[in-house]
């Protein structure tokens, strides 16, 4: 009988708390960040924003070919002028650590200044995404600094100390960037050489490396693009997005390749610093998102735009936040930037690193378009937790079925125990009972005497 009780007290337990289960998920937030609400959002119909044509400044030289350096030499040099951004990105493939450096050569008869604006790089590693998104990172997060090197004539100089101490293992990949201003025209190169030679005793070697077979490094006319949208950007217009670098609506940069003498095209857009402007107009809150399309992809994006106090609101943004990559197997892979006030322009910095999988999109979501997709998503967790509840009640009852009938059994078999004890009680009693009689005296018959 307690055994029952006991049973059924927990059973009405499990059912007042069913409940409080649905309550708890009723409570649950789907804001614009919330992972199920990206994956629904992501998967919905958006058009193409139309932009401007890319307007390109400065000259980039990308040097990541030979990607897997075994040998000691030049990996690229070109003669440039004006704003100029070296980008490198190299293994060492060697058996002994090394160094990649950043030097000019002024071919000039006169001393040359050249302006260093920003060197910027990471920690060697053989984690490749860990060195992209490292470099990223440090490239909008770092303050800039101007440093001033003198160029002898007909001479060579290192570019950055910096880059000079830094030490490359067996294996590890270096990447950097170095950011200049040259008034008159410079060689600038990148090099790979032993840790301890001497930088400009090893240039006058005049070793060059060829490239490998994938062949990405060149100068290219634009280290930096600038991209605006057409027309002002509006909630009706349902959920927008921006391509960047596919190579169709986003161009490559095009170049030329002076060490292997051909024409390169920077497949990705490696290097390239992208200023996306979006202007919008209207009411409401617009939600921005970073959307991988090529595959694996880490890095950075900085957003800014006007506080609405005078000044500009400004973060950087990881992608992902959560974890070292994003976008393996899954062109679904989103990651949220920020949320802004319609009729506010956003400016959206990023540059593709090394490591990363081109194309991206940014995408733009209108605050009803978010709720939509919020609705859906809980929604469907609304009925997954009824349709869970409605399991664990069956649940619950098929196992009161077998309480059931194990109480069932257990009172036939108290019932037949309690019978044989009975039988057996009785069976004694008439046992004594006869005993008894067999015991009771006999009377003696004496007679009578003569």
């Amino acid at each position: 009988m307690k055994l029952r009780i006991l049973s059924k007290c927990l059973i009405a337990g499990l059912l007042c708390v069913l409940p409080l289960v649905s309550l708890e998920a009723a409570d649950t937030e789907y804001g614009a960040d919330n992972p199920e609400v990206m994956d629904k959002i992501v998967r919905s119909r958006m058009l193409p924003v139309a932009m401007t044509a890319p307007h390109d400044t400065g000259t980039l030289l990308f040097s990541d070919s030979p990607e897997y350096a075994d040998k000691d030499g030049i990996l690229y040099v070109d003669k440039v002028k004006g704003d100029t951004r070296l980008y490198f990105y190299h293994v060492n493939q060697a058996n002994y650590p090394r160094k990649i450096v950043a030097m000019a050569y002024n071919p000039s008869d006169h001393e040359v200044m050249a302006g260093v604006s920003g060197v910027y790089y990471a920690k060697p590693s053989t984690s490749y995404y860990d060195v992209g998104k490292d470099l990223s990172t440090l490239y909008y997060e770092g303050n800039t600094t101007y440093n001033r090197v003198s160029v002898p004539p007909l001479g060579y100089a290192v570019l950055s100390d910096r880059l000079n101490r830094v030490i490359v293992a067996p294996d590890q990949l270096f990447s950097g960037i170095v950011n200049m201003n040259l008034p008159d025209d410079m060689y600038v190169s990148a090099v790979i050489m032993p840790a301890a030679a001497d930088p400009v005793a090893f240039m006058k070697k005049q070793q060059y490396l060829a490239s490998d077979d994938v062949k990405l490094r060149g100068t290219f006319p634009g280290m930096d693009r600038s991209l605006k949208n057409l027309i002002p950007f509006t909630a009706d217009e349902g959920i927008g997005y921006i391509l960047i670098a596919d190579g169709i609506q986003d161009r490559f940069l095009r170049g030329y390749d002076v060490i292997d003498d051909r024409l390169s095209e920077d497949v990705g857009n490696y290097g390239l610093d992208y200023l996306i402007q979006i202007k919008t107009r209207g009411t409401g809150l617009l939600h921005y998102y970073f959307n991988t399309q090529g595959g694996e992809y880490a890095g950075v994006a900085e957003i800014s735009y006007d506080d609405g106090k005078g000044g500009t609101a400004s973060k950087i943004v990881e992608l992902p936040r959560k974890g070292l990559s994003m976008g393996f197997d899954n062109a679904y892979a989103m990651e949220y930037l920020d949320s802004v006030a319609a009729g506010t322009t956003v400016t959206i910095h990023l540059m593709p690193p090394g490591a990363a999988n081109l194309p991206v999109r940014i995408i733009i979501v209108p605050d009803a378009s978010v709720q939509q997709a919020a609705d859906a998503v809980r929604e469907g967790a609304q009925r997954r937790l009824e349709e869970q509840k409605k399991q664990q009640q069956e649940s619950i009852g098929d196992d009161w079925a077998r309480i059931e009938k194990k109480l069932h059994a257990g009172r036939t078999e108290e019932q037949t125990e309690l019978s044989v004890k009975k039988t057996k009680s009785n069976a004694k009693k008439d046992k004594k009972t006869k005993a008894k009689t067999n015991k009771r005296p006999v009377q003696e018959d004496l007679g009578q005497g003569a």
